[in-house]
């Protein structure tokens, strides 16, 4: 490891004085390597394990206003001149951006703890293989259940960022990720896919619990039920939320859809745009956080960052580029897709603040209702007006404390209306991927069978 990271820092700094030998006034070099062990179960049956390797390097120049990028994923140091050589020469056959405003500067970095683990660094892939296995029998002990999808990967991933004014540092993460993707038949009824998914940044997640949940979620969806049209109360857990709330409000919040008029929220800072019993946190040093890190893919420093507080809306989230546009400075949010890719504004991990309701409390104060766990089509929302037209599932009716599932359910309407229609928040928090929130009921919600 230690060498590993030598490789990759003094690389940065050549690839920085190679830009400068080129004619660049500024440059930014970002270098990633990978490595992941993932094994795949698909209809039952454990169909592949791999262990790849991965890793790039990207440059970024500037001369004068005008902007080049290259990228590469030779990690060797003969390959640097041809990389500034081929950035500097995009820089100066583009156009000026009159805004630009340069790369970031030093940072002083917070102390970010559980971000690597050496024990899962360097895992091997007989325990991923006896993971996996143990993952298959412990959902597979209830015979009407199929594991259509599923699988355990292990991340290990280094990072370094480096420009001209500075900056420069080097990150270690890790990551496990476990999923399931069931279904069950009985007497000829199959239900919906139930997806479940958990992660660790330090080891490989409760493979019993994860499992457990699996069966008893899919098998609670055998027996349908009929709902009739109209608008409920509807309760939604994390998956649910992450999904609908990706395609929609975390949109709305990016600086660059603010700046370029694509936000409802465009110049309504302080104004109320939710319910007060919402809070909603943005945190790149949240503990055991998927996307929780030193510092984003620009090297600016990860934050905790209130956006929404009881309702109203306190900030928004930037890259260094669209932070300078609007007049304020980076909170942290520059994400590259991979190396190949310039940095975009992306939430890191985001939390809603539990109220202080049970689970329990919220179906039985729910006298008829909708409860989903998951949503199909979200991706086509609408992000500038908030309007969804989605399929939830898996889905269940809630009926004077009972809970009987439903199916072919569309769910539909305007987010950024519903946010003031959410009167209750549960108490106890799940995460799912990089959202950590409790179940939300929305008060009223257009519910059509189809």
């Amino acid at each position: 490891m230690v060498r590993s990271e030598i490789n990759i820092y003094d690389l940065g700094i050549l690839a920085l004085r190679e830009a400068i030998r080129h004619g660049a006034d500024e440059a930014e070099v970002y270098i990633v390597k990978t490595k992941e062990i993932e094994s795949t179960i698909q209809n039952n049956k454990i169909t592949e394990m791999t262990t790849s390797r991965d890793g790039g390097i990207s440059l970024r120049v500037s001369i004068g206003k005008k902007l080049g990028f290259a990228s590469t994923n030779k990690l060797i140091s003969n390959e640097l001149g041809k990389l500034a050589e081929k950035a500097v020469a995009i820089a100066k056959a583009s156009n000026e951006d009159k805004d630009w405003p340069g790369f970031p500067p030093p940072q002083e970095y917070s102390m970010v703890k559980k971000i690597f683990s050496p024990q899962l660094a360097e895992i091997d892939e007989d325990t991923i293989i006896e993971k996996t296995k143990q993952l298959l029998e412990n959902v597979l002990v209830d015979k009407r259940i199929t594991m259509v999808y599923g699988g355990i990967s292990v991340h290990r991933t280094s990072i370094a960022v480096l420009n001209t004014n500075g900056l420069s540092n080097i990150q270690h993460l890790t990551a496990s990720i476990v999923f399931t993707e069931t279904l069950a038949t009985e007497t000829g009824n199959t239900t919906p896919i139930v997806t479940l998914v958990d992660h660790s940044r330090t080891s490989i997640p409760s493979i019993d619990n994860l499992a457990k949940r699996a069966v008893e979620e899919t098998l609670s969806c055998l027996k349908p039920v009929k709902i009739e049209p109209g608008n409920y109360p509807v309760i939604m857990t994390a998956s649910a939320i992450e999904s609908l709330f990706n395609y929609t409000l975390f949109e709305a919040l990016k600086g660059d859809n603010v700046v370029r008029g694509r936000s409802p929220y465009k110049g309504r800072e302080n104004d109320k745009i939710a319910s007060e019993n919402l809070t909603l946190i943005d945190d790149g040093t949240l503990n055991q956080g998927l996307f929780t890190a030193l510092f984003d893919h620009e090297g600016v420093s990860m934050k905790k960052k209130i956006l929404i507080e009881n309702g109203i809306l306190k900030q928004f989230l930037f890259n260094h580029y669209w932070a300078k546009r609007y007049g304020g400075e980076s909170t942290g949010n520059a994400m590259r897709s991979s190396y190949n890719s310039i940095p975009r504004i992306s939430p890191t991990n985001i939390l809603i603040k539990p109220g202080d309701t049970s689970f329990e409390e919220m179906i039985k104060e729910t006298k008829k209702g909708l409860l989903v766990k998951g949503l199909q089509g979200a991706h086509s929302s609408n992000p500038e007006t908030g309007e969804y037209s989605v399929v939830a599932t898996p889905a269940w009716l809630i009926d004077n404390g009972a809970i009987k599932p439903v199916r072919n359910v569309m769910i539909a309407g305007k987010i950024y209306d519903e946010l003031f229609r959410i009167d209750m928040i549960g108490r106890r928090t799940e995460k799912w991927i990089h959202v950590w929130t409790p179940p939300i009921r929305f008060s009223n919600i257009r519910v059509i069978p189809r």
